[in-house]
């Protein structure tokens, strides 16, 4: 029996399998050169608007072409962007091998974000605010137009003044914690002697300010500082 065909029948896929795995490892290890250039692009930036760590920074490099092929460089590559470019959310970075002269740009998106309590579902005017309606988010900070909140705690207990949909960050314009026409508790004494009354706010009130309310006893009008849901207090 002649097993020489069977034999260069085993030879020629031995071959073939050769190929196809150094193939195979070629195309992983471009793929973690550009991963790790990525990564360096990233890293740069990051040190650029953030060199302290005291801020919240995403970022993410745009994909690199698989045409584009990366050389070896036997320095560290140099990574460099404009004072303009840094500005900008998509930014613009030259990596550069300067012992080959092989440079490239890349993009990369960075965005400022922070800590915003937002509406999870939406609300009604005179809704109480509790921790069942809010939710905290990560938000593009340039996208923010107004003061907002970044503590769910500070929010509780408030009431909106005007209709909020779902994914909506809250506006301390828009809160009361005393509203209009509500009945609140008026303090009013020294730290030795606290006297309590009732009355009738004659304004929308936020935290530490004040406003005009009305003493249901004597039905006199003053002006007190609120100090939580539904109290006002008079300093002696």
């Amino acid at each position: 029996m002649n097993k020489l065909p069977h034999y260069q029948a085993i030879v020629r896929m031995i071959a073939i399998i050769t190929c196809l795995y150094t193939g195979i490892t070629a195309a992983n290890e471009k793929k973690l050169v550009k991963q790790h250039l990525i990564s360096q692009a990233e890293g740069f930036i990051l040190q650029q608007l953030n060199p302290n760590h005291d801020k919240t920074i995403d970022v993410a490099a745009m994909p690199i072409d698989d045409r584009v092929q990366i050389p070896a460089c036997e320095t560290h590559l140099i990574f460099s962007a404009s004072a303009e470019a840094l500005s900008q959310s998509n930014i613009s970075v030259k990596a550069e091998c300067q012992n080959s002269n092989w440079y490239m740009f890349m993009v990369v998106k960075a965005i400022e974000t922070q800590p915003v309590v937002i509406i999870s579902s939406a609300v009604s005017p005179g809704t109480l605010l509790t921790t069942d309606n809010l939710n905290v988010i990560s938000m593009n900070k340039k996208r923010l137009r107004s003061s907002t909140f970044d503590d769910i705690e500070d929010v509780v207990g408030a009431r909106i003044k005007r209709r909020v949909s779902a994914g909506r960050p809250v506006d301390p314009k828009n809160l009361c914690y005393v509203c209009k026409g509500d009945r609140v508790t008026i303090s009013a004494g020294t730290t030795n002697m606290i006297v309590k009354t009732t009355g009738i706010a004659l304004e929308d009130g936020r935290m530490g300010e004040t406003i005009q309310v009305k003493n249901r006893r004597s039905n006199k009008k003053i002006y007190a500082r609120v100090s939580s849901t539904g109290q006002v207090e008079i300093n002696m």
